[in-house]
């Protein structure tokens, strides 16, 4: 029997658990039990085979069409490779593959407050740079993740076969209901209606409480309550659970930085709009 997947393939800080959080909404959706478990890009996950992986979704042949994941580790070339070999290394397996942008400038500076606090900027692996904060330079990681045509180069067989979808955050936030139909069509499923964005972007500065880290790491707990909540009050009960956090350092970037990103980013964004049509650069006014 074919599985069949949609995996959210990135960018970082582009709004992935909004759409993640969108999509989990269909009926005909199993979602991942967390959110981005790197399957396909680590040795060590990918070792332990689709059948644990398939553990991590409730997933009922009944009911459900397809699988959901969402790891932004997909699209972090060159430090991350070979994810598409790997998804395409089953014939069993079929994934039909989602990638959302965002102005890349912000993004940037997004990426940068956001592993100040994580630590983290590929899979689980803790960052050795002490400070990702702007006054001490742009990573190397958080530059190359918002080159956008280049990511999405290592995915071109799986455009040319009509597995891939592309939007931005952006148009996400202006249409949300436009948008989302146009993904339903792609996943030849039929659109929700009035659904609503999370702003999960807007949530920088606050992690879970340690509690609430504790009682979702019990995966009976966890299965439980999405089985017997309903997802508005768990949304309210994970609203509630998060806690501020102090965040040291610059992370808007100076008009003179901007001005340079842009000449840096305007091959990438030309060649997004004459290889994969999408015009980024009057979208995102650059």
């Amino acid at each position: 029997m074919t599985r069949r997947y949609v995996i959210i393939i990135g960018a970082m800080k582009s709004g992935t658990t909004t759409l993640f959080d969108l999509l989990a909404e269909h009926a005909a959706i199993a979602p991942a039990s967390y959110k981005e478990p790197g399957f396909f890009a680590f040795d060590a996950e990918w070792n332990k085979g689709f059948d644990w992986f398939d553990t991590l979704f409730d997933f009922d042949p009944d009911t459900h069409v397809y699988r959901l994941e969402a790891s932004t580790d997909y699209t972090k070339a060159p430090f991350v490779t070979g994810v598409w070999a790997r998804m395409t290394a089953n014939p069993d397996v079929e994934v039909k593959l989602l990638y959302i942008m965002r102005h890349p400038i912000r993004r940037i500076e997004s990426h940068a407050r956001h592993v100040q606090i994580n630590r983290r900027e590929i899979g689980r692996q803790v960052s050795d740079r002490p400070d990702h904060g702007l006054d001490a330079g742009i990573s190397p990681v958080n530059l190359a993740i918002s080159h956008y045509a280049d990511q999405l180069d290592a995915y071109a067989e799986a455009r040319a076969r009509g597995q891939l979808h592309c939007l931005t955050l952006e148009e996400l936030q202006a249409d949300p209901e436009a948008t989302m139909a146009r993904i339903w069509a792609f996943l030849d499923l039929p659109p929700l209606l009035k659904q609503s964005l999370t702003h999960s972007n807007s949530r920088e500065r606050i992690r879970p409480s340690k509690t609430w880290k504790r009682l979702t790491s019990i995966k009976p707990l966890l299965a439980l309550g999405k089985m017997v909540l309903p997802k508005s009050l768990r949304d309210r009960l994970r609203a509630r659970a998060l806690v501020r956090v102090r965040v040291n350092g610059r992370f808007n970037l100076t008009e003179a930085e901007k001005t340079e990103l842009q000449a840096h980013y305007i091959s990438d964004l030309d060649r997004l709009e004459q290889d994969y049509e999408i015009a980024a650069r009057r979208l995102w006014s650059l």
